[in-house]
């Protein structure tokens, strides 16, 4: 995980890596004999989609999207997940290594959720500043003046 990846979550926009978007299934792998998965995590023959010599990379999408694949990730987390306040940005991180339990004693934690809740509550704020800098038309690097003193954005007004 990188800030950029965090500040697109807290955007709004759809994670640029599989492992903080919402649903997996969107990062197909083809090995070397033309077999394709909808995950690198997940190359065992029941997840095959396919091959590209008798397919397309279309329908073995469209396959993996219809089979489930990518909405368990969401519908299998855990209620510690589902009521954390960086959800947004973690979306539970990669379902293979959710091999943690919860303090709630559920399984199915990620087992660097400690490490990417610190990451992502410590940089709430600057991307909080910075989707309001985005939001008025500001460029991000403005947040460096907020180390100077309080930032104030003012909004221009057309003048008529």
């Amino acid at each position: 995980m990188n800030f950029e990846w965090a500040l697109n979550a807290w955007i709004g926009n759809p994670s640029p890596v599989c492992v903080h978007a919402d649903r997996c299934g969107r990062s197909l792998v083809i090995e070397h004999n033309g077999d394709v998965y909808a995950c690198d995590h997940s190359v065992y023959p029941e997840y095959r989609l396919g091959n590209i010599m008798t397919g397309t990379l279309a329908e073995m999408t469209a396959r993996s999207l219809r089979s489930g694949f990518g909405s368990r990730k969401e519908t299998a987390l855990p209620r510690w997940c589902r009521e954390c306040e960086v959800l947004a940005a973690c979306r539970g991180a990669c379902p293979k290594h959710r091999f943690a339990t919860t303090c709630y004693g559920e399984p199915g934690l990620h087992y660097l959720c400690e490490g990417y809740r610190k990451f992502f509550l410590h940089i709430r704020k600057y991307c909080h500043v910075m989707t309001q800098l985005l939001e008025n038309g500001l460029p991000a690097s403005r947040i460096m003046d907020a180390f100077k003193g309080p930032l104030v954005i003012k909004r221009q007004t057309a003048k008529g």
